[in-house]
Formats: structure tokens, sequence, C-alpha cells
């Protein structure tokens, strides 16, 4: 059977070709407008209710055409185009619809209308608005490559965290006498960001919540997170009663340890260290290098490469190769176990 328009084509879709089909009326209905709101300060782009962060315009008008606009026949495949005329605020939009490999394009003026507005995370940036305060404090003294790994290691953790929570922003960093202070605006991801950073440098985690008024009719609670590291670190070496220990690791509480005397690793928690009087008697820089001359019976004889001096000592119920590392604890000298 022809088709009953152009009586040339076979007749496929209602007694009409697919080209007749498509031309015997429009198939998209179009919205009244096109509506992108952007935030001035963070280009942040309002799409009906929703800001989204990290798009831009062109896409948020890709957008909002495909969701508001509707195809009159299910069997209509259809894709869209479009150009910007900015003096006349208008989109001219091609929707290119097609059936059965045949294609047909819709030509459509839809008016567009680009608002500025603050998103409510500027807005609330502008008002130095904030939750919680991320209160980082040390126990002892800092180089700058660790402070600088903290920072950067927070940093981090604030982009990471905003791909979950576009409200998230930092307020302000304040240097604080041993440590230094982080304003953040949201109580929930500053909780996640404290848990890993007291998780990675196996620091104490306080969390205090204090009444600061009002929000959407209920009471409105800041929390300021304390993270407290501690006065020990990884390469450190501690005594503690008559155990010799270099510390190996930190994490969630526990403390993996090398143990001088019998070279076992073990395991140990910090309020075990926090309930015993320890004490941190060497750093990783205080390693010294030593070269084994000879051994005897239960001796090992040695040069030591800072002074050049040799000493003698018991042999440990561990391996000694013939280069070796030393730790003093003032007279009393330690075999590191390999």
């Amino acid at each position: 059977m022809k088709c009953i328009v152009c009586g040339k084509n076979e007749a496929k879709i209602n007694g009409l070709c697919e080209e007749c089909f498509l031309n015997s009326r429009n198939y998209v209905k179009v919205p009244k407008n096109v509506e992108i709101v952007k935030c001035p300060r963070c280009d942040g782009i309002k799409i009906g209710n929703t800001w989204h962060y990290g798009t831009n315009v062109d896409n948020a008008i890709m957008e909002s055409l495909q969701k508001n606009s509707r195809i009159l026949d299910d069997r209509i495949s259809w894709k869209i185009n479009y150009s910007i005329i900015e003096n006349q605020n208008l989109l001219y939009v091609d929707y290119i619809i097609s059936i059965n490999g045949k294609e047909k394009v819709e030509k459509h003026q839809i008016p567009f209308i680009l608002k500025k507005q603050l998103c409510p995370r500027c807005s609330k940036y502008s008002g130095d608005y904030f939750e919680s305060i991320l209160q980082v404090r040390f126990d002892r003294k800092m180089d700058s490559d660790e402070i600088n790994e903290i920072e950067n290691f927070i940093f981090q953790s604030i982009d990471n965290e905003k791909e979950r929570n576009s409200n998230l922003y930092l307020l302000k960093k304040e240097e604080k006498d041993g440590g230094m202070d982080f304003y953040l605006s949201s109580n929930t991801s500053s909780r996640v960001i404290a848990k890993k950073l007291a998780e990675k440098y196996g620091a104490s985690l306080k969390e205090s919540p204090h009444l600061a008024g009002v929000k959407d009719g209920k009471d409105f609670y800041r929390i300021t997170f304390s993270i407290r590291f501690p006065d020990y670190k990884i390469g450190d070496f501690i005594k503690v009663e008559n155990s010799i220990y270099m510390v190996l690791s930190i994490k969630k509480g526990q403390i993996k340890v090398k143990n001088l005397k019998n070279g076992n690793v073990e395991s140990i928690t910090q309020k075990y260290l926090k309930d015993k009087e320890y004490k941190i008697f060497a750093s990783k820089n205080d390693i010294i290098l030593a070269i084994k001359i000879y051994e005897e019976k239960d001796y090992i004889h040695f040069l030591e490469t800072v002074n050049y001096k040799i000493f003698t000592l018991k042999k440990p119920p561990f391996n000694v190769n013939d280069e070796f590392h030393i730790v003093r604890e003032g007279e009393e000298i330690y075999i590191i176990p390999d």
C-alpha cells in the first residue's frame, strides 16, 4: 500500500510513509521559556529548585530543554541542538526528530531568561555563617613539613566532602597557639573530616556542642571538634616501664610498635600510654648506623659511625646483620631489629 499523501513511498504509519508522517504536524511541545539562575559569586547554577555546582550555563540550558520539552508521540526519538541570541534573549532550538531512520528538524524560538542570585552557600558565607570549628592542637613542636601535610589533608578532605555536600565551605582558617582552627559550614561534614583526621594521625577526638541560637524553629548547636595530636609520632622511640618501643603506626587508638628488646612487633593502646608514665627518648633522626666487627659467644663488637667508637653489647634474641642501626637512651644502647 502506498502513502495516501505522496503516493510514492510505502505506507508504514497510519497510512503514511515516514516522511509524510513527520511532516504532517509538529511533534514537540516546547517550554514557554528557559529560565536559568546563576550565582554571581561562585557561578553555581539553579535548575528548578536545586542548585548545582561544577556545571555551566550551556549545560543548564540543555538540561532544562530536555527536562521541559515533550514529544507528543512515543514512537519518535529526538535530540536537541540550540544557539543563543543574547541581545534578543532568545534560544533558537532545533529539535531533530526521527522515526525508522527518517529525520525532520522542528525549529522553535524560546524566550531565554538569565537571572543573577546569590546561592544559599554564598549567602551564608557573606554573612560569616558557620556551624562548626575544626580545632587542631599539637602536644609537641611540629615542623613546617608536618603542618603542611596536615593542612593539605584537611583541605583535600573538604574538597572531597563538597562532592557530597554542596553547601559545605571553609569560612576561614585561624592560626592558634599550639595549632589552628578551621571554621566550616556543616556539622555533618566536619564530623566526617575530624574522624578521618584523627584516624590517620592517631589523634584524640572530642565533640563539644554549644547552643548558638534558633534555626528553622529549632535550637541550633555549633560543634567544636577538638583534634589533639599526641606528643609521639611514627619513628619515635618510647620507654614504658621496662619496655623499649619504636612507633611503627598509629591508628584508631592502637599503636603498632617494635619491641627493641625481643624484636617482636606488638600492639599497644594509646590509653595504655596515657595511663603509664612513658618517655620519648629519641626520634628517627637519632638513629645511628653501626658496623659489626666480630661476634664472640654472647656478645657483638661494633663500630658506630657518628663518633667512630667501638662498643660491645650482649646479643639480642634476634638476628643482627653486618650493618645495622642503633639508638641511644643516655648511656644505654639498643639495637633496632630489621
